[in-house]
This record gives C-alpha cells, structure tokens and sequence, in this order.
C-alpha cells in the first residue's frame, strides 16, 4: 500500500504545482497590472539606456549582483538576467556597439548550384521543380528561387489554339463587320440568336494543361501530343440569352452528318420552334454540320436563318468563319463551366 501510495502523491503535488504557476501568471499578466500591483515580476526587454546603464555599471563594478540591485533602485523594475548583462559587456567590447546586429540573412546559392539547375532544365523544361529537387539533391524552394530569380526562368501554361491561316483573317473580319450591322439595324438581334456546339469529354482527360509548365526565359511554341481512342462523350449544347438547351448525348461514338440531322429534327428544333417562331440558328464548321443532309434541312427550315459553313446557294444568313471558337458562347464560356464541374479545371477548351 505504502509503495502505490506515493507515487500517486509525487504526482498529485506536480499536476498542483503545475496548475497554480499557470493561475499565477494569468492573475499577474491580466488582473494586477490594471490595479497599480503585481503579484510576482516578470521581465521586459531591456532597452538602449538600460543596456547602457548596465555596461558602464558593470565596468565599474565588476559584480552582476550589483549592477542588478542599483539596476532596481534607478528603473524601479526587475533587473536583466546575470547572463544579459554579461553578453552585453562582451559584445560592446567586441563590437563597439549594444546595438543588436543585422542578421546575415539566407546564405546565398553558389554559381555552382545554379548552373547544374539551368543545365537540368535546359535538357528537360518540362520537368517539375519537385523533380529537379529530387535529381540534384537541392531543396524545392532553391531550385524555384534561382529559377525566378535567377536564371529569369517562368512556368508557361499549355494553351490549346487552332492555327489561323492568312486567309483567316480575312473572314473574320467580314463575319464581325457583317454581326455588327445585323446588330444594328435589330436590335433583338442577339435575344433572337441561339448558339449551339458540341464537346468530346475524355476519360483520359487528354492533356493535363493545369499541372504542365514549360519553364523558359521566353514564351515556348510547342506541340503535345494527345492520346488516341480514347473513352469518350459527345455532348450536345444550345444557348440563347435566357436558356441553356441540352445536354444531348449522342448515342454514337462519332457525330457525323446522319447523327447530327437526326438530333436536329428530333430534339433541338421542336424546341426552338416551341420557344419563338422567329429564331436565328448558328453552328460552327464542324464536318457533321455542313453535310449536305443538314444545309438541304437548314435551308427548307430555317431560309435566310441560319449561320454556319455554306456554300454559294445555301440560304444562310451569315458565313461562318472557319475555326473561331473564340466566337461562341458555348466554346468560352459554356463547356469551360460544364468541365469545372465535372474535373475542377476551369482552363480547359474543346
């Protein structure tokens, strides 16, 4: 008994012990000092005429216990620790001054360093800094360090772009003119206008444009490469200023003219014509949309109505021009959204 007994006792006075030094300095810290007392001292940082006073007293005395009692007597607080007002002596007779000295700061990183890093990204740019850390040994904050700051070195994102031919040019222009007056001489024109696309959602979810960086002191031009065959959806969408049609699946794994008519007589059309009898249809210059099947069921149905890739005696309102997916709302707004809530990676275009 008496061998459990204290044990429980030595403890019992240390868990006491610990408690009411806590209880102490709270009552010290938040209630005496308001009240012009205080229970027990505590410490403050010594200032410049301190650090002074302490020095000249201590050359002079040569006793810390001293210098600490007439310390009391001339500032009416507790006086610096013996071990303070020693270094304090020791540093003014090694630097002349009590001033605290400016920190040395991070060392800085040898040009050795910095050229096995640039040699590492130069033969690879599109190696992550967690690899080049892991490579060469270096921690991840130098190697982005010297690469910034350094070396003028900066991530560039992929950006999926069509190329533009000279020819282009031209046709976008006279689309964005032509879009402009019919804009002008009604202006219900863009309520009017529904906008369609469609998108190819990957299982793979084909390049990774949110995790790649291509680091270079210029912008870089570079072609990747997706994978093929791929799992994948094609999905269909319309949009007008007031309502998102769709989605639409389509059953097959290709979208072509046959498909794409089917839908529109179908699906989309009984739609349209349910919401407003006086609509203007646009589409881009996907092949399935200028089959010859879908310009003969656009012209018959909507003459003078329609926007899209045609030719000389199709009656279509306006030409489109030939890859601007810049000009849809479905490509820079609507399908950016859709993948957001699908994969979280709002910087995707299809």
């Amino acid at each position: 008994m008496r061998n459990t007994t204290l044990p429980l006792i030595k403890y019992g006075v240390q868990y006491i012990r610990t408690n009411l030094k806590f209880i102490w300095s709270v009552l010290n810290y938040f209630i005496t000092p308001p009240l012009g007392g205080r229970l027990t001292s505590y410490k403050m940082a010594a200032n410049g005429e301190e650090k002074a006073f302490c020095f000249l007293h201590f050359h002079i005395r040569r006793s810390v216990s001293t210098v600490q009692r007439e310390f009391r007597a001339r500032f009416k607080k507790e006086p610096p620790a013996k071990n303070s007002i020693r270094s304090w002596y020791d540093k003014f007779q090694r630097t002349g001054s009590l001033c605290k000295g400016k920190s040395p700061g991070r060392p800085s990183t040898s040009e050795a360093t910095m050229e096995r890093i640039r040699q590492s990204f130069q033969s690879s740019s599109q190696k992550s800094t967690a690899r080049a850390s892991r490579e060469l040994g270096i921690p991840q904050t130098t190697v982005w360090r010297v690469l910034r700051k350094r070396l003028q070195m900066y991530p560039y994102r992929l950006m999926m772009l069509q190329h533009l031919t000279r020819e282009d040019h031209t046709k976008r222009l006279h689309f964005c003119v032509s879009f402009q007056d019919l804009c002008g001489d009604d202006d219900n024109f863009l309520k009017r206008l529904r906008f369609s696309d469609e998108a190819t959602f990957h299982g793979s979810g084909k390049v990774n444009k949110q995790n790649v960086r291509i680091f270079g002191t210029e912008k870089p031009h570079r072609f990747v490469e997706n994978e093929s065959d791929s799992p994948k959806t094609n999905v269909f969408c319309a949009i007008s200023t007031s309502k998102v049609y769709g989605p639409y699946f389509f059953p097959d794994r290709t979208v072509n003219g046959e498909t794409f008519r089917n839908m529109l007589t179908t699906w989309l059309m009984p739609q349209l014509e349910h919401d407003s009898a006086d609509f203007v249809y646009q589409l881009d210059g996907a092949p399935c949309h200028y089959h010859r099947n879908v310009s003969n069921f656009l012209n018959e149905t909507l003459p003078r109505r329609w926007i899209g890739r045609a030719v000389n005696n199709d009656q279509h309102l306006l030409l489109w021009p030939p890859r601007s997916p810049d000009l849809t709302t479905c490509d820079f707004f609507l399908w950016g959204y859709v993948n957001t809530l699908r994969t979280g990676d709002a910087d995707l275009r299809f």
